[in-house]
């Protein structure tokens, strides 16, 4: 198994907002234009017009209702000489999402670099045991021997057939394209998947496969390797 490039790794950090200014401090405004320079954030919201959005709009219908407050293309240290990537920041009343094309690990380091520097700067209150739940979402581009033909020769077979049917023109080949594990839903009807599938628009023998995880990426990445010996053993 090899990684070709990381599409998406996602942190979600669960908290409440709110807590970290308890004592309602007016720092919105200045806080959205350190957040910018801070991390070099080349597109932010305008600072002005999203406070006067705030403050005009109904509880939660205004810049920090389902839309969040977003920032894009920014950058962090993460280690010395290397900086990441942060594709877009977005804070919402119940939290903050990072996506980078680096890792979920490197997301929460920036999250923690966050909270933390925000606290210091503007003397907010930030305590790591505020955090209810952290949440990931890994996408992954690898390239394997793998074939997942092996998963069933029965369905090798029916494939097969798939192709047959086309009763007009050439007959395209048809192949087993993925295998998806489901958890049960959630409360609100949401399933958290595993998936490893053949890459769109990638022919057969390039060997492409994409995957997504509800993971940090490291253990995404050892899960793929897990799945990958399975399979070839099978």
């Amino acid at each position: 198994m090899k990684i070709i490039h990381v599409k998406l790794a996602r942190s979600i950090w669960l908290f409440d907002l709110q807590d970290l200014n308890p004592s309602g401090k007016d720092v919105l405004e200045d806080l959205i234009a350190w957040i910018k320079d801070s991390y070099d954030f080349k597109i932010a919201p305008d600072p002005a017009a999203l406070v006067a959005g705030i403050r005009t709009s109904p509880a939660g219908q205004g810049s920090q209702g389902p839309s969040g407050i977003v920032f894009q293309r920014g950058h962090f240290q993460a280690r010395e000489e290397i900086f990441v990537e942060i594709s877009s920041l977005t804070l919402y009343s119940d939290g903050i999402v990072i996506d980078t094309p680096a890792s979920t690990l490197d997301g929460d380091q920036f999250a923690q670099d966050l909270l933390h520097s925000a606290a210091q700067e503007f003397a907010l209150t930030y305590d790591k045991d505020s955090i209810r739940k952290r949440l990931y979402l890994s996408e992954l581009i690898v390239r394997s021997d793998l074939s997942l033909d092996v998963v069933n020769p029965r369905l090798t077979a029916f494939s097969a057939r798939i192709g047959e049917a086309f009763l007009e023109g050439s007959k395209p080949q048809f192949r087993v394209a993925g295998v998806s594990f489901w958890s049960e839903p959630n409360d609100a009807g949401a399933h958290r998947m595993f998936t490893l599938e053949r890459q769109l628009g990638k022919g057969f023998s390039e060997r492409r496969y994409y995957s997504q995880a509800p993971l940090p990426t490291n253990e995404h990445v050892k899960l793929l390797e897990e799945l990958e010996q399975t399979l070839m053993e099978a």
